[in-house]
């Protein structure tokens, strides 16, 4: 009897310990923003960009999450929830060179966080992969809340790097009130340079003089600081749809809004060369249209036994550098390809991938972009 009566409480006890453990919210499939970007419809506004993650210990505090996905509230905390946003946000953003970063802030612990905000990423060239794996190292830790520290190391961060800068805060935005004065000391270090957007986490607490709620009022004073940007609730950016129009609005805008220099200076794209064969956006096959191009360098190859060739692949400027130049060496070889099968010797030909380095024209142009996919055929004795 005692022991059938131990194995039930050891039941009850396993059961009601799974029951309060939170359950892992599932990534939902991002919204893809490319097409927009290929088409010309967007362009690029946006640089460098910077996540601050809110870790301190109000992070821990359970979330209760409904997904329309779900028929049943989710038991999560803060954090787990942020993290979630967080990665659709990288998801979502699309194939574009950026310089990027992922910085936490939470109170010191002893022994385990001697540090009151740590750069989990960056500042470096944009991998989504990357990104993705810092934003679930970060943990929670001590009690206080210092986002104007977060917000003074990601000044310094963003000061030396050229072009637009966007900072992303994820927070509750309890208990920070040094905050506005930090994100006003970023606003007059980077000036125009920099923009400040901030997602709410948390079921905000409104009190009569503050009938948005503590954190969200909070948080529209960092923005409004920034002087450009804006601030959402996390129920505003949990669906693709939602988080692809502030990731769209952060990093892309009207095409006609990128042209600075009047229509005279625009600098007309070269002709396309007769010997090289053009890319799609983003593809690396080698279309029929260019049959007689790769006919050409062979009948000249064949022709000429004591010469080879070098085969150069080329990129625009979208994208990351090391996407650019794996790609720029796929042309490479998808042309090397053909000009074997048209009969030439494999030890007749060398590819490089040049990435986006070596542009013909350098406007930001589909015109432009087009004559920058290539593969070039360099003969060499």
């Amino acid at each position: 009897m005692v022991r059938n009566m131990i194995k039930l409480l050891v039941v009850v006890l396993s059961l009601a310990l799974l029951g309060g453990c939170a359950t892992v919210i599932q990534p939902i499939p991002a919204q893809d923003l490319n097409a927009k970007v290929k088409s010309g419809a967007l362009v690029q506004k946006a640089n460098n960009f910077e996540v601050i993650m809110d870790t301190s210990a109000s992070m821990e505090d359970p979330y209760q999450w409904n997904h329309f996905a779900y028929t049943a509230p989710m038991k999560t905390s803060k954090l787990e929830y942020e993290q979630h946003l967080v990665r659709l946000f990288n998801d979502t953003i699309p194939n574009l060179k950026l310089t990027a970063g992922l910085r936490d802030f939470a109170g010191q612990r002893w022994l385990t966080r001697p540090y009151d905000t740590k750069l989990w990423y960056g500042m470096a060239p944009y991998v989504k992969e990357d990104l993705g794996k810092a934003i679930f190292e970060v943990n929670t830790a001590g009690v206080e809340s210092p986002l104007d520290l977060a917000l003074d190391a990601a000044t310094a961060d963003l000061k030396p790097l050229a072009g637009q800068s966007a900072v992303i805060i994820f927070s509750d935005g309890l208990e920070m009130p040094k905050a506005v004065a930090s994100a006003q000391a970023m606003k007059a270090t980077l000036k125009d340079k920099v923009c400040i957007y901030a997602v709410l986490i948390g079921n905000d607490i409104m009190t009569q003089d503050n009938p948005k709620g503590e954190g969200l009022a909070l948080l529209d004073k960092v923005v409004k600081a920034g002087q450009c940007g804006f601030a959402v609730k996390g129920k505003d950016v949990e669906s693709a749809a939602g988080m692809a129009s502030f990731v769209e609005k952060i990093f892309l805008g009207p095409a006609a809004a990128a042209v600075a220099a009047p229509p005279a200076a625009a600098m007309v794209p070269p002709a396309a060369d007769p010997d090289s064969i053009y890319f799609d956006y983003d593809k690396y096959n080698v279309k029929p249209d260019y049959k007689n191009v790769v006919k050409k360098n062979a009948d000249y190859l064949k022709a000429n036994k004591g010469s080879n060739v070098t085969i150069e692949g080329n990129c625009d400027e979208r994208g990351t550098n090391e996407y650019n130049m794996a790609l720029g060496q796929r042309r490479a070889d998808s042309a090397a390809k053909a000009l074997k099968a048209a009969g030439i010797d494999a030890k007749r030909i060398k590819t490089v991938s040049y990435g986006e380095e070596k542009p013909v024209c350098t406007q930001s142009t589909e015109a432009c972009w087009s004559m920058n996919r290539n593969a070039k055929f360099v003969v060499t004795k």
